[in-house]
């Protein structure tokens, strides 16, 4: 674990040595990265929860229906 730290430190020393718009193309396309991965965990998470939550209230969206699931009189009706 000390190698990797010292590593650390050392990279970090050369990278804040730097002149700003090298660090900036080096730290950047991690950053965005990054953010993108918890974007789309985040993304999935509360994708997951939201269908979790009109199942247990019994909602019907427009987007959840597969073909052949609704029936015309359910719509003309106005259960749809």
């Amino acid at each position: 674990m000390s190698g990797f730290l010292n590593w650390w430190d050392s990279f970090e020393l050369w990278l804040s040595g730097l002149p700003f718009v090298p660090q900036t193309l080096l730290v950047m396309p991690v950053v965005m990265g990054l953010a993108y991965v918890l974007a789309t965990a985040i993304d999935a998470v509360l994708g997951a929860g939201i269908r979790v939550m009109r199942r247990l209230r019994g909602d019907v969206r427009a987007g959840d229906v597969r073909a052949g699931d609704v029936r015309a009189g359910d719509v003309q009706a106005g259960r749809w």
